[in-house]
């Protein structure tokens, strides 16, 4: 940790937080009169990843130097993730705590009544910076005076940063209650650390800086700022090679069976699958084509589409990712390949916006005739993901290793994977199902099962040349991680065109 000159380091492009002027204001206060408990972290070649507020603030009042920490390098993808896990990482947060939950603590916490008996502090002067004067203390007192205090949450934020290398310290009064850092703490405790870094502040400073350090939220932009970021990073992770077919494949004819317990490789299960589904399916959003294989063994035709490929690195192969999409795009509009049922299985989970979602169910309505019957399932909103998001607790939550948060652009709408590759989930209702499905065909049935929601869609509407046309032009030309996009919209449009017999 160091100072460094404000010419030094500058604000990244992409920081996904808004400030309004008010809460700048409050930033300012909080700077004046207990100035930068906590440094600013850039990249070696001085791009902000942590900061971005107190950087800008501090500006204004006159700094001409700040208090920073230098990580290490990293790519793109992953500065934008750390970004948003220094932005949940500076609040001791608990899973279940939102933006509204925090606005109202700051309320409460009356800010500047506790400012008022707080002297300022001068600008540049060493008083400004009293995360310099962070130092090892032994780690026990801490330990025994915040006993009860843990929060699981902050716990596995501290550990995501420490990955990279990265350990604020513990801001603490002299009496060793934590004012901010708790996560921090429980981490170096488990680590089997005998001291722990800690800058420590007066009864009274304390009691404004666990309102400023905890309380004073952002709005997170990140549905604007890291749009494509968001699309592109909805592949399927290669968490684990599945023998069996997923829930979005069985569920019509398994009932409440798990995808384990239905095995479809049993001569009598294999005979009630084809006679539900047929012998050739549309596999849309096919992951790692775990299913295609699978069905394929049986002697079905599959055609699977999938824009994202993922090799053994858990990266997008954006060469092998075109390559089946022109194979889907030869079946549907060259071979005109006529399918007896069409999955949309946990495609929809992982989907950043609801227009994204729309263009899938309008494309696929396309590829189905008048005996074609769709199949969807996604996770539901009363999945234990989002029901600890939302104050559920459970054992699952004080084991789990998940840094997770929702958003609000969206209902149902949680970030995670945040520190590697940034992921939306979206958990639906049956009504936000139904209503999605029902734009395009006209039966519709939707239930819920083991935690997911479930549709049957049969009898597609006649067809929507404008949203169709808008559907092909977003789904083939999807962004990737170098920059790029998938650049099939005109091949999309002539096999569409040669399959429907229209002009597109």
């Amino acid at each position: 940790m160091k100072l460094v000159n404000v010419t030094d380091i500058a604000p990244s492009t992409y920081n996904p937080r808004v400030a309004d002027p008010e809460r700048l204001d409050l930033i300012e206060l909080s700077l004046r009169k207990l100035g930068f408990l906590l440094p600013l972290y850039a990249t070696p070649d001085g791009e902000i990843i942590s900061g971005h507020q107190r950087h800008h603030v501090a500006c204004r009042m006159g700094a001409t130097q700040l208090p920073l920490e230098v990580t290490r390098p990293m790519d793109l993808a992953e500065r934008k993730g750390v970004n948003v896990v220094f932005n949940r990482a500076t609040n001791d947060l608990g899973q279940s705590d939102t933006v509204a939950d925090m606005t109202a603590r700051m309320q409460a916490a009356d800010v500047r009544k506790l400012a008022e008996g707080l002297p300022d502090k001068a600008v540049d002067s060493p008083e400004f910076y009293p995360c310099l004067n962070a130092k090892p203390h032994p780690i026990a007192p801490f330990l025994k005076a915040n006993t009860g205090r843990w929060k699981g949450y902050s716990l596995n934020i501290a550990k995501t940063l420490k990955r990279r290398g990265i350990m604020m310290p513990v801001v603490a009064t002299r009496d060793y209650r934590v004012v901010n850092g708790i996560g921090r703490l429980q981490h170096c405790a488990e680590l089997g650390l005998e001291q722990v870094p800690v800058v420590f502040v007066t009864d009274a400073e304390g009691q404004l800086a666990e309102a400023m350090l905890n309380y004073l939220s952002m709005d997170f932009d990140i549905h604007r700022r890291y749009e494509d970021l968001l699309r592109h990073n909805s592949f399927r992770r290669l968490r684990q090679v599945r023998n069996s077919l997923g829930r979005g494949f069985i569920f019509a004819v398994a009932g409440d069976s798990t995808a384990k317990a239905f095995d479809i490789h049993e001569a009598a299960n294999r005979e009630r699958w084809i006679r539900q589904h047929g012998r050739c399916v549309l596999d849309f959003g096919a992951g790692h084509l775990h299913e295609t294989r699978i069905l394929r063994s049986m002697g079905i035709k599959v055609t699977p589409f999938e824009p994202y490929r993922v090799g053994e690195s858990d990266e997008i192969d954006k060469e092998a990712s075109l390559a089946l999409t022109r194979e889907f795009l030869h079946a549907i509009g060259t071979q005109k390949l006529r399918y007896s049922s069409i999955f949309i299985s946990s495609v929809l989970n992982s989907v950043p916006f609801q227009a994204d979602r729309e263009h899938i169910a309008c494309i696929c309505a396309a590829l189905a005739d008048e005996s074609t019957q769709l199949y969807a399932v996604a996770s539901a909103i009363n999945h234990i993901n989002i029901k600890q998001l939302s104050g559920y607790h459970s054992l699952n939550e004080r084991q789990s290793g998940a840094v997770l948060f929702k958003l609000d652009y969206e209902p149902g709408i949680t970030l995670g994977d945040i520190a590697t590759s940034p992921k939306v989930q979206k958990y639906h209702t049956q009504r936000e199902f139904y209503e999605l499905f029902k734009q395009f065909f006209l039966a519709v049935q939707v239930d819920e099962s083991n935690s997911n929601v479930q549709a049957i869609c049969g009898k597609p509407r006649e067809i929507n040349l404008k949203r169709l046309k808008a559907a092909l032009e977003f789904e083939f030309d999807l962004p990737y991680p170098d920059g790029s996009r998938m650049g099939l919209v005109a091949e999309a449009k002539q096999a569409f065109s040669r399959r429907l017999g229209i002009k597109l």
